[in-house]
């Protein structure tokens, strides 16, 4: 024990020397500052080179993504083009009644509506109101200008996957002829019209005429379906209400909409017949409505998709939130006649003068819509701007 008490006193009695305390403490701070130096201080300039370089490639990195997307962009705008993709629905709203789809029987905008995308014609409208070939491939005129002879197209079909040919556009010809069939497209009495291959068909005027082509728009229906029908009983056949047809469209189903019949909605379906290639399109509804305001009813609940037959104008601010409107030219006028019986307007200075009285340009704008100025029987579009147009002149009207 005493040994032990010892060697604890011995350890108690140790001290610690200030001297070699301070004396490591500085070599530790000398070994900090040169390894500090060495490894931190030296290469500061280096570190800053780094920095430079990064900084560089970081730039030319961006550079090249930029560049990248702009090459991007442009090789999409030069090669790439919008296209239509297949499928979807339209709903448009006409003014009915729609009871007869066989389009040599339209009358009513929704029944002349159906014959346009139902049935095809030698010639049709585009939508800027110019003429161009539908089922005719070319079209070939005399020296006189009265013979007409048109070569249709190749491949035509109908819907049922019949062929269209002469033999269809003649048997609709000779119906349109026939005073027991009461169509009402009429004018043909006097033209002779004669097949001259199944694809070719000849039309004999008693004069020249050089606006025919326009007569060449006639709806051509199926002779395969419609030739044993007596011509007085065609307005009642079947073929009226469930045609088959030669158009973009085909028929799907004709429905009643109320128990009266005044609203209609015919079901239309892409035509893959079609020789134009089958719709984009795929389906096409086509609301019959009693009036317009039943038509601007259906545009603020959405039933329909658009119709022509609404001025855009003249609709509420809710309607025109909701629908854009898309301008087209008519091919028709408003005209003021004069009635030359009369004996007050007899006189040429008197017509004339009441002509120059008027204002037609103030009329003009107090419409809805742009209208162009028509100043006789015949649209500028045709034969040009009249030169013997009058204009708004009081003064000289007086002097008459």
């Amino acid at each position: 024990m005493s040994s032990d008490n010892s060697s604890w006193n011995r350890f108690a009695r140790l001290k610690v020397s200030s001297k070699d305390v301070n004396k490591r403490l500085r070599k530790i701070e000398k070994g900090s500052l040169r390894h500090a130096h060495k490894f931190v201080t030296s290469r500061l300039d280096r570190l800053s080179n780094v920095r430079r370089r990064v900084s560089v490639w970081i730039i030319l990195v961006l550079v090249m993504i930029g560049a990248s997307a702009v090459q991007w962009h442009i090789s999409r705008n030069s090669f790439t083009t919008m296209a239509y993709t297949s499928g979807g629905s339209y709903s448009e709203g006409v003014l009915g009644p729609l009871e007869n789809l066989n389009p040599i029987f339209a009358k009513t905008n929704a029944e002349k509506s159906a014959a346009k995308l139902l049935f095809s014609s030698l010639y049709r409208y585009d939508s800027t109101g110019n003429i161009k070939a539908d089922i005719a491939d070319s079209v070939s005129v005399n020296d006189k200008e009265t013979e007409y002879t048109v070569k249709l197209k190749k491949g035509l079909k109908w819907s049922d996957g019949q062929d269209l040919t002469a033999d269809d556009v003649i048997f609709t010809l000779k119906l349109l002829a026939n005073p027991e069939v009461g169509a009402e497209i009429s004018g043909w009495k006097s033209i002779k019209f004669e097949k001259v291959s199944d694809d070719s068909v000849k039309f004999i005027l008693p004069s020249s005429y050089s606006p025919f082509v326009h007569a060449l728009t006639f709806p051509i229906i199926p002779k395969h379906i419609l030739k044993d029908v007596k011509p007085s009983n065609l307005r009642e056949h079947d073929f009226n209400k469930s045609p088959i047809s030669s158009g973009p469209f085909a028929f799907r189903l004709l429905q009643n909409v109320t128990s009266d019949g005044s609203k209609k909605v015919l079901y239309l379906q892409s035509n893959s017949n079609y020789y134009g290639g089958t719709p984009k399109l795929e389906r096409f509804q086509l609301y019959a409505y009693p009036t317009q305001d039943d038509i601007a009813k259906s545009l603020r609940t959405r039933e329909i998709t658009g119709t022509p037959e609404l001025i855009y104008n003249d609709q509420s601010a809710e309607v025109k939130s909701m629908y854009a409107a898309e301008a087209h030219s008519l091919n028709n006028g408003v005209y003021v006649l004069f009635n030359n019986n009369s004996q007050f307007l007899r006189s040429k200075a008197v017509r004339q003068a009441l002509s120059l009285s008027v204002d037609t340009s103030k009329l003009r704008q107090s419409l809805s819509l742009s209208t162009e100025e028509l100043s006789g029987p015949t649209l500028n579009k045709f034969l040009g701007k009249s030169s013997n147009s009058s204009s708004y002149d009081v003064k000289k009207a007086k002097s008459l």
